[in-house]
């Protein structure tokens, strides 16, 4: 009991810290992190953390990824990743549009950094499957920024006035369609340029397996919508909404994209 306790601990004040933005709090989350990874939580639903993905953008720091793996995790388990869960089993598997997955404290990266990351991997369960990636989200349920992705259909955005429409694409590649029963990862920006523009562009593969040339050229990004995207200022939760689908891991990143207008 009393290791369980330094473990929720050690976790509440890694949450604190992802909230700062000033290069002490950059180390003191990595000497955290270096904590957790020593700690014996259960890797199937814990936190690990990976190398920065550099950026050529000058206002986006190269800041640490932290993904949580979320494949083993109970209504206990989500809670000491300071995870709170509605209609979700272990998996994790959501069966509705009631069904939602969301950060107890902000995780968001600073906005005048660049944005921020999220990688998400999922499947859709269904024909009927969606998931919505939430950021810069707040309230109960998870409201702010939204990427839907959908099972046979194109990616679609919430746009400001809360309706969803389809994304667009580069010139030179396809929208992912993504089919129901595969497993697929997302890597998803919600970007904030310097000019104080915001964009969503995503890729349907890893962050790390993506080019130069993936990531310098709007004509390569698969999903892309630079216009009518809702303010990045209502807060700084992430949530997701698992509407007959999984996900079994989410990494919380500075962006990858190398272009802005």
């Amino acid at each position: 009991m009393f290791s369980k306790t330094i473990r929720i601990c050690i976790i509440s004040l890694f949450f604190t810290q992802c909230s700062l933005t000033s290069d002490k709090s950059g180390v003191e989350t990595t000497n955290l992190l270096s904590l957790l990874a020593a700690s014996n939580l259960n890797p199937n639903c814990g936190i690990t953390q990976s190398q920065a993905i550099p950026s050529n953008l000058t206002q986006v720091e190269s800041k640490s990824r932290v993904k949580y793996n979320v494949s083993d995790c109970n209504e206990v388990g989500f809670a000491n990743l300071g995870l709170t869960q509605s209609g979700i089993t272990k998996g994790a598997t959501g069966s509705s549009s009631s069904s939602l997955l969301s950060t107890t404290t902000d995780v968001m990266l600073a906005t005048n950094k660049g944005g921020t990351n999220i990688e998400v991997t999922f499947t859709l369960n269904s024909a009927s499957s969606s998931i919505d990636v939430i950021a810069y989200g707040s309230g109960t349920p998870t409201s702010g920024p939204t990427y839907r992705l959908l099972a046979g259909a194109q990616t679609q955005y919430k746009n400001a006035s809360g309706v969803y429409g389809n994304t667009g694409k580069g010139g030179s590649v396809s929208a992912p369609i993504p089919s129901v029963g595969t497993t697929y990862t997302y890597c998803l920006d919600f970007q904030y340029t310097s000019g104080g523009s915001r964009f969503l562009n995503g890729f349907n593969k890893p962050c790390a397996e993506l080019t130069s040339t993936e990531r310098g050229s709007m004509s390569y990004y698969p999903i892309m919508q630079m216009m009518n995207v809702p303010a990045y200022t209502g807060g700084n939760s992430l949530g997701f909404v698992l509407n007959g689908a999984t996900i079994t891991s989410f990494t919380i990143g500075s962006i990858v994209s190398n272009t802005e207008m």
